[in-house]
C-alpha cells in the first residue's frame, strides 16, 4: 500500500538508514509472501520525497549556516554528531559529519578544543533485557523558576521512557502519572522499577507493585521495586549530566535573561502562574523533540559495552535482530484504568497546569492576543503582554482573584505511603555455585556494584 510505505520509507530515512537497511526494514512492516521491495525502488521513493543523500544534497558551510545559526540559541555546546541527527530529523537534511567537524573548527575551535577535554567516567551497569528494569529520576536545577522535571529511562537499549517538565516533581501523583502514561504507550510494565529512595517515587512503585502482584500471585510478599541511592541510580544520573551539557544551556539562558531583567520573581504568585502556564507546555515541547531523537539515533560505538549497540527504538522494537528478548509485562487496559484512578486521579489539582480558576482567566487574556505560538525567541514577550492583562483583571476582581494565587502551590507534595508489609528486592544478579560451610550444595548470590573500569583490571 502506497501510503503506508512512503510512510515507513520516511520513517527509515530519518533514523540514517541506507537505502539497502531501508528496504530490509520496511519489509518488517508487509507480508512478504505477497510484497518486496528494492533498494533501487527505494531510492526512486526518497528522490521524489526530496529525501536527499549527502551527495545529492551537496551541503557546504555557506548552505548550513542558516541552520547553525538557529540551533547555536537552543544548542549551544551542541557538537557535530548530535547536529548531524537535528538536521536530518527536524530539518530534513543530510550532512556528512566530516563537514560538520570542519566547520566547527573553523568557526568554533575553542568549543572543539573544550569538548575534547570531556571525558565519560564508565560504570558497569546490569540488565537482563529490554524492560528488565525501568529507572527513575528528577532534576530540580531549574526551581528557581518553578520548573522541575522527571525522567524515566531502560537502560539495556538505552531507551528514554519519559522526559517531562512540571510545576512539582515532589508528588507521588505526578510521577504515578508518568509512569503509567509511559506504560500504556508500551502496553505493559518492567520485571522491576528503581528510583532513588524519596517519597516523591512512593507513586510510581506502589503502582508497578501493585500491577505484578494482580498478574502474578507470587510476588505478593515483596514490592516490585528498587531503591538506589543516587550513586547507584547512574543510568538516569549520566543521562541527566548529558542535558546539562546539551540541552539545558539555551533554555537557561533565555530563563535566566528574564529574571536578570526583573520580569520575573518566583515569590510573586501571579508571575510565577503566567510563566507556568506559558513555559511548561513550551519546554514540553522542546523535552519530547529531545527524547525522539535521542531514541532514534544511536550512541557512539564502545567495544567495551556488551549491551546492544544500535539505535534504542530499533533495539526495543525489533528485539531478535540483537539477540535479546523484551521482557515487559503486559498488562490490560481495564487495569491501567484502574491504577490511574488510584494513585493518579485526572482531576487531581497536581496534574492541572494551573488553578481552573487561574486557567480560565488565563486562556482569555491569551486569547485576546491571538493565542501566539510561544517559543524561547517571544517568550518574555508575550508574558510580560499576558501579566499587564491579568494585572488589570486582578484590579477588577481582587478578593477572588487573591484567593486563587495564595493556592497556586496546594498541591505540590503530598503524603503517598508505601503498600504495607512487603519485603525489600534482593539484588542478586547472577548464580556462583558453590559448598555452603555445612558442606551441603547451595547456591551463593553474586551482587553488583558500581566500580571504575580502571579498578576492573
Amino acid at each position: 500500500p502506497r501510503s503506508d510505505l512512503l510512510r515507513w520509507v520516511h520513517y527509515y530515512w530519518h533514523l540514517g538508514f541506507s537505502d539497502k537497511d531501508i528496504a530490509n526494514h520496511v519489509m518488517d512492516h508487509f507480508n512478504h509472501e505477497e510484497y518486496g521491495i528494492s533498494y533501487k525502488s527505494v531510492q526512486r521513493i526518497r528522490n521524489d520525497l526530496q529525501l536527499l543523500g549527502t551527495h545529492q544534497r551537496k551541503a557546504s558551510f555557506e548552505t548550513i549556516m542558516p541552520y547553525f545559526l538557529e540551533l547555536r540559541e537552543l544548542y549551544p555546546n551542541m557538537g557535530a554528531r548530535a547536529m548531524v541527527t537535528v538536521l536530518r530529523q527536524e530539518y530534513g537534511i543530510k550532512v556528512p559529519e566530516k563537514l560538520l567537524n570542519d566547520f566547527f573548527k573553523k568557526f568554533e575551535p575553542d568549543k572543539v578544543k573544550q569538548r575534547k577535554y570531556k571525558r565519560f567516567k564508565r560504570r558497569r551497569f546490569w540488565a537482563a533485557g529490554i524492560m528488565d528494569v525501568l529507572t527513575m529520576d528528577q532534576h530540580d536545577k531549574h526551581q528557581r523558576f518553578g520548573l522541575r522535571y522527571h525522567l524515566g529511562f531502560d537502560p539495556f537499549p538505552g531507551r528514554i521512557a519519559w522526559f517531562r517538565v512540571w510545576w512539582s516533581n515532589r508528588n507521588p501523583k505526578v510521577t504515578s502519572k508518568y509512569f503509567l502514561d509511559s506504560s500504556r504507550e508500551r502496553g505493559g510494565v518492567p520485571l522491576v522499577s528503581q528510583s532513588d529512595p524519596g517519597s516523591e517515587n512512593y507513586g510510581p512503585a506502589n503502582c508497578q507493585t501493585a500491577i505484578r502482584h494482580r498478574l502474578d500471585p507470587s510476588l505478593q510478599n515483596t514490592r516490585q521495586h528498587r531503591w538506589k541511592n543516587h550513586t547507584q541510580n547512574v543510568k538516569p544520573e549520566s543521562v541527566w549530566s548529558q542535558m546539562r551539557r546539551n540541552f539545558f544551556p539555551g533554555i537557561e539562558n533565555v530563563l535566566e535573561r528574564g529574571v536578570i531583567n526583573g520580569l520575573f520573581d518566583i515569590n510573586n504568585p501571579l508571575e510565577k502562574l503566567t510563566l507556568r502556564f506559558l513555559a511548561i507546555p513550551m519546554i514540553q515541547a522542546l523535552c519530547d523533540s529531545y527524547a525522539r531523537r535521542y531514541n532514534s539515533s544511536p550512541r557512539r560505538p564502545d567495544k567495551r559495552k556488551v549491551l546492544p549497540q544500535g539505535i534504542p527504538d530499533i533495539i526495543c522494537a525489533k528485539p531478535h535482530l540483537y539477540n535479546t528478548e523484551d521482557f515487559t509485562v503486559k498488562v490490560p487496559h481495564e487495569l491501567f484504568d484502574e491504577m490511574e484512578a488510584k494513585y493518579a486521579p485526572p482531576d487531581d489539582p497536581a496534574l492541572q497546569l494551573t488553578p481552573p480558576e487561574f486557567q480560565v482567566l488565563a486562556d482569555t487574556v491569551y486569547a485576546s492576543l491571538g493565542s501566539p505560538v510561544i517559543t524561547l525567541n517571544n517568550l518574555w514577550g508575550v508574558y510580560s503582554d499576558m501579566l499587564e492583562g491579568l494585572r488589570l483583571l486582578r484590579e477588577a476582581q481582587t478578593e477572588s482573584f487573591q484567593t486563587v494565587l495564595q493556592g497556586s502551590d496546594a498541591a505540590f507534595n503530598c503524603e503517598m505511603p508505601l503498600i504495607p508489609g512487603l519485603e525489600e528486592l534482593r539484588e542478586g544478579l547472577e548464580i556462583v555455585p558453590g559448598e555452603s560451610e555445612s558442606g551441603d550444595d547451595e547456591d551463593h548470590r553474586e551482587y553488583a556494584d558500581w566500580t571504575d573500569l580502571e579498578d576492573e583490571a
